[in-house]
């Protein structure tokens, strides 16, 4: 499964499209009888997680799945793009593999082997732009995933109106949100933070500092505020600044940590502490997804806000 080979859940075994549910059923059955085996695929799993994309992310992404699955917690399946109308397949007891599958086939593939029973998160990694709103009908959530979101981020209430929407680039995000957040229970902040006009951001993702800007003024109504990217190597987001000058709040990533010091400077009074941003690879972050079920509206929000060009 891993992408030591390239090629999709290599430790699984080959089967025909028709064949996938009585050989997952088989694999699953070790010793024990096949109706035993057939209740276990469906009462141990509590999502079924479909990655659809390129089969290079596809390979990222069955190695993120892979804990998940193998751990009974989803039903994986992974559909890399290609030119074939018959995809090549592959199987384990809980994760399927169609590699080179027709975009044209997509919708349809997904809608066979989803389980009813379960409610489904579709996780796309890219593909034919119109496709995600294809999916969103399949899906009981859509995590967005591409290098360039902006052309989806501009369809958001035509997916939002279909499913519940987020993006990976939000999921990683929620820590420095929350860390923000936590600044305005101080006393003076909110007072101080009217007078604020300069956001820096610092990191490696510009998408990601524009999607926090954008939930920062959705949340704070700002007018006023200069927003300005610097870019930088290293993660995402290395370092949030949101003061004037003489004021501000200020989130540092550690060097070679995964923790970051966030520090208050109000007129005479100073403040800071440490804190986790937690694992930020790919396997927690769809994890944190796979926690979530209803529409988040922060999100929706400050996508509408980046497309509105604030």
């Amino acid at each position: 499964m891993s992408a030591a080979d390239g090629k999709l859940l290599s430790d699984g075994v080959e089967a025909s499209f028709a064949q996938i549910e009585s050989t997952m059923t088989r694999l699953a059955a070790g010793d024990r009888p096949p109706m035993a085996a057939a209740r276990a695929l469906t009462t141990t799993a509590t999502t079924t997680v479909v990655a659809v994309g390129p089969c290079a992310r596809l390979l990222e992404a069955a190695d993120a799945l892979r804990s998940h699955a193998r751990a009974g917690a989803i039903r994986a399946i992974l559909v890399a793009s290609g030119d074939q109308a018959t995809p090549s397949v592959r199987v384990t007891s809980s994760e399927i593999a169609l590699d080179g599958l027709q975009p044209a086939f997509v919708n349809n593939a997904v809608a066979a082997l989803r389980l009813p029973s379960l409610p489904a998160l579709v996780w796309w990694r890219g593909g034919e732009p119109g496709q995600p709103e294809d999916l969103a009908e399949l899906a009981d959530r859509l995590v967005i995933d591409v290098e360039n979101p902006e052309p989806v981020w501009r369809r958001i209430d035509v997916m939002a109106e279909k499913t519940a929407v987020s993006d990976l680039r939000w999921t990683g995000l929620t820590r420095w949100r929350a860390l923000m957040a936590h600044f305005f229970d101080m006393p003076g902040v909110p007072e101080a933070a009217a007078r604020f006009t300069r956001l820096e951001i610092k990191g490696s993702d510009p998408y990601s500092a524009r999607l926090f800007a954008a939930w920062l003024a959705t949340s704070l109504k700002w007018h006023n505020v200069a927003v300005e990217f610097k870019e930088q190597p290293g993660e995402a987001i290395n370092a949030v600044i949101f003061g004037n000058g003489k004021e501000e709040l200020a989130i540092r990533r550690l060097p070679g940590s995964t923790c970051v010091e966030g520090s208050a400077r109000l007129n005479d009074r100073e403040a800071s502490r440490i804190a986790s941003l937690g694992e930020q690879n790919l396997a927690a972050l769809i994890g944190e997804e796979l926690r979530v079920r209803s529409h988040d509206a922060a999100f929706e929000k400050a996508v509408r806000t980046v497309g509105a060009g604030a």
